[in-house]
C-alpha cells in the first residue's frame, strides 16, 4: 500500500533521478499511478522486474507492456504498482532522439527489440547494486544508443542554427533570455526563428525554456534540495509554480517522488 505524504498526497515512486545533456533516467519502485500528462522528451519505459506496466491515452483503456516508447508531446497516464521500472527520457532533437523518433512515430509503441535486452538487464543490475551515478547513466545511455543504432537516420536533420540556439539556451539558463537575442545570435530574424524553432523541435520557444528550467529544478530536488530550493535553482518564482509545472508534465506532484 502506498504511503501518504504531507497533505494526504500519496507516494508515487521511490528511486534515483539522474540527468545528462540530452536526457535523464528515472529508476526505482513505482507505487501510485500518474494522471494524464505530456512532456517534450521521448520516453523509453521499461519494467526491470518480472511484472508489467500499464499505459493509457485519454479516451482509451489501459494497455499492458513490458517495454514501450512514448513519443514526445503525447498525453498519457502510467501505472506500474510495485514494479521496478526505468523511465529513460531522450530529447527529440538530440542525435539519438532524432533516430528514435524516426522509427517510433505512430503513438505509443510496444518495444520488442531483443537486441536491447542485455542493456536492460545491465541497467537493472546497476540499480540493484547501488552503483555510482555515472555508471547508472552509462547503462541508461546504452539502451538509448542500442535503440538509435537500429533506427533509420532522419531524412532531414535538425537545422544547425536551431541546434546552436539550444546550446545557447543551456549556457544562458540562469539569465534573462529573449527570443530576439537568441535569434540574432544564430543570424535569423525573430519571426523566422520563431517558426523554425517550432518546426524543428515541435515546441514553442518559451515552453522549451520552461522545460529546460524544470529539468534544472528536478535535478536539484533529486540531489537533496528542498522544493523551495529546487524551484529557485530552475528559475521558478516559488515552489507552487514548480509543482504545477511538474504535475502538468509528469502527472504527479514532485513531493510524491522520494529520491534515494
Amino acid at each position: 500500500m502506498a504511503s501518504s505524504l504531507r497533505g494526504g498526497i500519496k507516494q508515487t515512486g521511490t528511486g534515483r533521478i539522474l540527468f545528462w545533456r540530452g536526457g535523464s533516467v528515472w529508476i526505482g519502485r513505482a507505487e501510485e499511478s500518474t494522471g494524464f500528462h505530456s512532456h517534450h522528451a521521448i520516453q523509453i519505459t521499461l519494467v526491470l522486474s518480472k511484472g508489467e506496466l500499464r499505459i493509457r491515452c485519454p479516451g482509451e483503456d489501459w494497455k499492458n507492456y513490458t517495454a514501450a516508447i512514448v513519443p514526445a508531446h503525447h498525453s498519457h497516464a502510467f501505472e506500474a504498482r510495485g514494479e521496478l521500472v526505468a523511465l529513460i527520457f531522450v530529447e527529440p532533437e538530440s542525435c539519438e532522439g532524432q533516430a528514435i523518433r524516426a522509427r517510433f512515430c505512430e503513438g505509443i509503441t510496444s518495444l520488442s527489440d531483443e537486441t536491447i535486452l542485455p542493456d536492460i538487464a545491465t541497467l537493472a543490475a546497476a540499480y540493484n547494486e547501488k552503483r555510482a551515478d555515472q555508471d547508472l547513466i552509462a547503462c541508461a545511455r546504452a539502451v538509448i544508443i542500442s535503440l538509435a543504432a537500429t533506427s533509420p537516420l532522419p531524412s532531414t536533420p535538425v537545422d544547425k542554427r536551431i541546434l546552436r540556439a539550444i546550446e545557447l539556451l543551456h549556457e544562458r539558463l540562469g539569465q534573462t533570455i529573449s527570443l530576439a537575442d537568441i535569434a540574432d545570435a544564430v543570424h535569423l530574424s525573430p519571426e523566422r526563428f520563431r517558426h523554425l524553432f517550432i518546426e524543428q523541435t515541435g515546441i514553442r520557444f518559451r515552453p522549451y525554456i520552461l522545460w529546460l528550467r524544470l529539468g534544472s529544478s528536478i535535478s536539484s530536488y533529486a540531489a537533496g534540495a528542498s522544493l523551495t530550493e529546487a524551484s529557485y535553482a530552475g528559475g521558478f518564482a516559488d515552489s507552487a509554480h514548480f509543482s504545477r509545472t511538474f504535475k502538468r508534465m509528469f502527472g504527479v506532484a514532485p513531493i510524491s517522488i522520494q529520491p534515494e
